[in-house]
């Protein structure tokens, strides 16, 4: 991998986190994922028109198909990481999320499409197993974390749940190589912030408060959201794709760091051992990949 494109992951990763950090600390639900949506949507339309003015080709019916369910599940993602800032630590939260994507993605791969992963790829899903069970606390709690633990598993784990289905959904997309990245981007970021527009909008009171309590965090998570991905796609058109995703997990890392050192959050060698464990499983994964 070039030090340019290094350099273009591990800046996206660092924006991951920090995003995410910020919507840790307001945790303010809908409203503010509707308020975050409009200014990414905003950040990020100048490059969806050029990404459309450069498409090659009409974009055709399975790909919008792919647009909407993504759309959707972008949704239910945003909704549910908001209720797993809301009740449970950051440092369990994120890095479950991150690291169970990918092992959702690659069960979803087996049961669904009827893929077999080589011994690697069975280690990898092992560490990541590992992992899930060090940050959640059940060793040493004989089964039964604290309930705080036990929400930040439930939810993380459900966090994850939707990062798989839209991995699994704008994977397909992306391998039809009909469509610009960029454009299936800023298509689907509108049909989100379009179908969270009606609920959104009948909480008017709920909107300028969030507005008013927390327009730097609206503004900060609205463009480092897209700016991480649009550093991310720059980064696989200068490296491989199997180079770039696991370097882009060292955000697990990142935000397990930052969990402690900025929200104060506990950080016990065993949720440590966790969060390695399962970023060397998603390493693992990629590779086996």
């Amino acid at each position: 991998m070039s030090l340019s494109a290094l350099a273009l992951v591990l800046a996206g990763a660092l924006m991951h986190a920090l995003w995410n950090l910020q919507a840790k600390q307001v945790a303010g639900g809908l409203p503010f994922v509707w308020l975050y949506g409009a200014v990414s949507l905003a950040f990020a339309a100048p490059f969806g028109l050029i990404a459309a003015g450069r498409q090659p080709a009409s974009v055709d019916a399975g790909i919008w198909l792919a647009i909407v369910a993504s759309a959707i599940v972008h949704v239910v993602y945003s909704l549910v990481l908001q209720q797993a800032y809301r009740v449970a630590d950051f440092s369990v939260v994120y890095p479950l999320a991150r690291g169970t994507g990918p092992l959702f993605a690659v069960l979803g791969a087996i049961l669904l499409l009827g893929e077999r992963p080589s011994a690697a790829g069975w280690c990898a899903i092992a560490l990541i197993v590992a992992g899930i069970v060090l940050v959640s606390g059940l060793i040493g709690r004989l089964g039964a974390p604290a309930p705080r633990l036990r929400a930040g598993l439930v939810w993380g784990l459900a966090t994850g749940l939707t990062i798989a289905a839209y991995t699994v959904i704008d994977g397909w997309a992306m391998a039809s190589q009909t469509v610009s990245p960029v454009f299936y981007y800023v298509a689907g970021l509108l049909l989100r912030t379009v179908l969270l527009a009606p609920p959104a909008l009948t909480r008017r009171r709920d909107l300028f408060a969030q507005w008013r309590a927390h327009r730097r965090a609206v503004i900060v998570v609205g463009v480092l959201s897209p700016l991480a991905y649009l550093l991310v796609l720059e980064a696989m058109t200068r490296a491989p794709l199997s180079y770039v995703a696991p370097v882009r997990e060292l955000s697990m890392l990142l935000g397990v760091a930052l969990g402690a050192g900025v929200l104060r959050e506990r950080l016990t060698p065993m949720r440590s051992i966790g969060t390695l464990c399962m970023l060397g499983g998603v390493m693992l994964l990629a590779i086996a990949g």
